[in-house]
């Protein structure tokens, strides 16, 4: 059995040794740049745009507001049936006529405002955007057809 060499033991006197050089083959890594540094080659004066912040920037309210405003004909959809059933039995094709004309203009109205809000919602949240434009665009070519057939039964 071999003794322990005293003079490799390490004392408290001497502090530790440091740590082993990394290889010759070892690069730090390398990181983006900073995309809020100075560009040395920008106008004096000019300084990115802001980021967008949930806060301010978000339009996903938005989106859900044109999928509400095309889903409101469609809700007022399943009661005209019953409510021009009652006005025509009362004899009233004129008040019908009325009805009509404008339960087809307030979907017109409610159908551009849901494309109007679909569009331009469509970055921030793709998929309620692409149902209030779709639902949008259907009311607005029904509301144009109905209105476009009432004109054209007078005549």
């Amino acid at each position: 059995m071999s003794t322990p060499d005293p003079s490799a033991a390490s004392t408290p006197d001497t502090p530790p040794t440091a740590a082993a050089a990394p290889p010759a083959y070892y690069t730090p890594p390398q990181y983006a740049p900073n995309p809020y540094a100075p560009n040395p080659s920008a106008p004096a004066g000019w300084s990115p745009a802001p980021q967008a912040s949930a806060a301010n920037g978000s339009r996903r309210g938005l989106a859900l507001t044109a999928v509400i405003l095309g889903a409101l004909p469609l809700v007022g959809n399943l009661f005209q049936p019953f409510v021009l059933r009652t006005v025509v039995a009362s004899g009233g094709y004129a008040v019908y006529t009325m009805i009509s004309a404008a339960l087809g203009i307030v979907g017109l109205v409610l159908g551009v405002a849901a494309l109007v809000c679909g569009l331009l919602s469509r970055r921030d949240a793709p998929l309620p955007a692409g149902i209030g434009i779709g639902v949008g665009v259907a009311l607005i070519a029904s509301a144009l057809t109905g209105l476009l057939y009432a004109l054209t039964s007078y005549l």
